[in-house]
């Protein structure tokens, strides 16, 4: 006998592999650590270190991107945001490196 594999049945009617596949995704989802680092480094770097917090901002948000898992986990916009501003970071301090070397020549 063929088995119907149509998640949609009569009323009343689950199958059990319906019913693993509903309850797999009910719980609530935990925080991606290593997106929310890079945000807070990010940050820091803006007001402090821009250099090594840049740096270490980019590969958290690099690191926080690749290891998501959306049915798992939240925060993939902050992976983003301290991607982003993790490398404005870096800019930022090359820039004032250039500017501060041409006002000594």
């Amino acid at each position: 006998m063929e088995e119907n594999n149509n998640p949609i049945q009569e009323p009343g009617v689950k199958t059990a592999e319906y019913t693993a596949q509903t309850t797999q995704n009910a719980g609530p989802r935990k925080q991606n650590s290593m997106a929310l680092t890079s945000f807070i480094i990010s940050l820091v770097g803006l007001i402090v270190a821009g250099l090594p917090c840049g740096i270490v901002a980019v590969i958290l948000g690099i690191v926080g991107l690749v290891k998501f898992d959306a049915t798992k986990e939240k925060g993939k916009g902050f992976a983003i945001a301290g991607l982003v501003v993790g490398v404005i970071d870096v800019i930022a301090v090359i820039l004032n490196i250039i500017i501060q070397a041409s006002a000594l020549l």
